[in-house]
């Protein structure tokens, strides 16, 4: 990587931003251009109601009238959507943003579920229709749009669509419960009392016994609070299985099979691969680590615990961004330029705050705003690098238009777990001690199990309870069974009664149900890109590289994600991702830092 220097004005050393919500959407709850957007969707949805029942015979310069109105709905209410969800997620504690939210999302649905007939009426074309659209002039900026959905499932059932419509008002009622649940939540600790983005802080203490009383104390509180949550999980789990049914879809992942273009068969090869890995990856992970803490087992809070010391200064967010940008620009100025961009509008929220939702994330769009619970952790720089990364390939996926722009899950954490490593490369190469290499390497391979083997770990077990909830609602015993046996598969050992409880607090399997897997998918896929990387690199050091730039093809790949697949977007980098080796190559690369942890801690003599 080439080293570039980038300077954070130190005058804001110890301030962490709040985003700025009038960038992109409102001054506040009260701004009276609300209103006026909400008339202009109430008008919008009157003119394309219009529509119904005539697709059928439209001309092709018809239709792109009608999708462009149709674009223009879904950017406004994205607007109107996107700023209740972000408004509320710093004012969780606010009973008037809870509710306005409700309402716009209420609202959202109505005007949509009144719109389901434009999908409907266009996969119902004849198709000599169908390829009329296609190969017209004024509908190619909607080509890949129109493809999915004349291929999509849409004509299945109509009213099957009306009722999933109708009923989706109750079914993210108890995401908010959850959501909302846990934002509310009280850690107490060493007297003070805590929320959950504090007390997480604390289990990944340097300190074991801090760790093992916040871990705990986490257990205890969601215990707690077990028979709200597992309400709120049974009932997610129901509702997703009645959707199943009224779409026809036989299996609780077809759905998110659907949306990731992925195929079934790509999903058991990747996920056997995983669990076959659990023995010489993640668990020998872990037996290293035990070696090196001098005890026989390590506990589930020591998971993510590195036993090689590292700074003891907090970072500060200055500090933080300078790191992060200096990582992407050692890759590519043009994509460092485009995280500065998203720093430089003010679309971060850095501190944590009570009200405040726990964790991170990054919305898509033109305007990808962040949130973050910045502490100062070592890790918060990673946890930065990822969000940015999903910020900057938003900026570029929007390019292709908000109806063609259809990213699926399995390729959104691509650009995230790639911007990690560029932070680990960095990291690396600026190591003066073999200790330090040993300490960026255990840290590095930690996100990379967490990632793949965790998040796979995640998946086995909600798809057993999506299963065993066809047949009845489960019990928090038998959730908590699950999570043990699933947990024990991929760590080596039980986790115990300390550490049943701990599943409520994975999000993604309250929100958005099979999207775990992702992580895994996406994973493999970089680690697969990582290795091309690193030998393009030192084929061009050699003078024999005869391959175009790669940060240039990375850049085009982000740009395309919701357009192309997976497969295609790979072929750029020569990398075949239908070869039967293709995600034990990317297991290798985790394989290959082990080897190299064992080899330095050898040299340390730790082990």
């Amino acid at each position: 990587m080439k080293k570039v220097s980038v300077k954070v004005d130190e005058l804001s050393k110890n301030l962490l931003p709040n985003w700025d919500l009038s960038v992109a959407f409102y001054k506040g709850l009260d701004d009276p251009q609300i209103e006026l957007d909400k008339e202009a969707l109430e008008e919008l949805s009157k003119e394309l109601a219009s529509y119904r029942g005539t697709i059928f015979r439209l001309e092709p310069y018809q239709l792109s009238l009608l999708l462009r109105k149709y674009e223009q709905m879904i950017e406004l209410s994205t607007k109107l959507g996107r700023y209740a969800g972000l408004y509320s997620d710093t004012h969780k504690n606010n009973e008037a943003a809870t509710n306005f939210e409700a309402t716009i999302s209420e609202k959202l649905s109505k005007y949509f579920e009144d719109l389901g007939f434009i999908h409907f009426e266009l996969n119902g074309l004849p198709e000599d229709k169908m390829m009329e659209f296609l190969g017209h002039p004024k509908l190619l900026r909607y080509f890949p749009w129109l493809v999915r959905i004349f291929g999509s499932y849409w004509s299945l059932n109509e009213a099957a669509a009306f009722i999933i419509d109708k009923k989706s008002i109750v079914s993210s009622a108890w995401d908010r419960l959850y959501a909302e649940t846990c934002a509310n939540l009280k850690f107490s600790f060493n007297g003070r009392r805590l929320n959950e983005a504090e007390i997480m802080a604390n289990a990944n203490s340097s300190d074991p016994e801090i760790r093992r009383k916040a871990t705990k104390e986490m257990n205890r509180v969601f215990k707690a609070n077990a028979r709200n949550l597992t309400l709120c999980y049974n009932m997610i789990l129901k509702d997703k299985r009645t959707d199943d049914e009224l779409w026809g879809l036989r299996e609780p992942v077809s759905e998110s099979l659907g949306h990731n273009h992925i195929d079934k068969e790509d999903l058991l090869s990747m996920t056997s691969e995983v669990v076959d890995s659990y023995v010489p990856i993640s668990q020998r992970f872990f037996k290293l680590l035990a070696k090196m803490m001098k005890v026989d087992q390590i506990r589930y809070e020591d998971r993510m615990f590195n036993p090689i010391e590292g700074p003891k200064e907090k970072i500060s967010w200055p500090e933080c961004m300078q790191k992060v940008l200096e990582a992407y620009g050692g890759f590519s100025i043009d994509y460092m330029t485009l995280a500065m961009q998203i720093i430089s509008q003010g679309l971060i929220d850095v501190p944590p705050a009570k009200g405040k939702r726990s964790g991170g994330y990054c919305v898509p769009g033109e305007y990808p705003y962040i949130l973050l619970n910045f502490t100062g952790a070592e890790g918060d720089i990673n946890t930065f690098a990822h969000e940015l990364g999903h910020g900057v390939h938003h900026l570029l996926s929007a390019e292709v238009g908000v109806l063609n722009n259809a990213t699926p899950t399995g390729l959104a954490e691509v650009a995230s777990e790639f911007a990690e490593n560029l932070v680990f490369q960095q990291q690396l190469e600026e190591a003066e001690t073999d200790k330090e290499k040993l300490r960026l390497y255990i840290n590095r391979v930690e996100e990379m199990i967490s990632s793949v083997h965790r998040q796979i770990c995640f998946y086995k077990f909600e798809e057993r309870a999506h299963r065993e909830r066809e047949k009845g609602e489960l019990s928090t015993k038998r959730l908590n069974q699950i999570w043990r046996e699933e947990a024990e598969r991929y760590l080596g050992f039980d986790i115990g009664e300390e550490c049943e409880y701990l599943w409520m607090g994975i999000s993604h399997l309250f929100n958005s149900p099979y999207y775990v897997y992702s992580y895994a998918f996406a994973g493999l896929i970089v680690n697969n890109l990582i290795q091309t990387y690193e030998k393009w690199n030192k084929e061009r050091e050699r003078g024999t590289d005869k391959h175009e730039d790669f940060s240039e093809l990375y850049i085009d790949m982000l740009s395309n994600t919701g357009v192309e697949d997976f497969v295609s977007l790979l072929e750029p980098f020569d990398i075949d991702a239908t070869a039967p080796d293709f995600w034990a190559n990317g297991l290798n690369l985790i394989k290959k830092y082990i080897d190299e942890i064992e080899r330095l801690a050898k040299k340390e003599g730790l082990i």
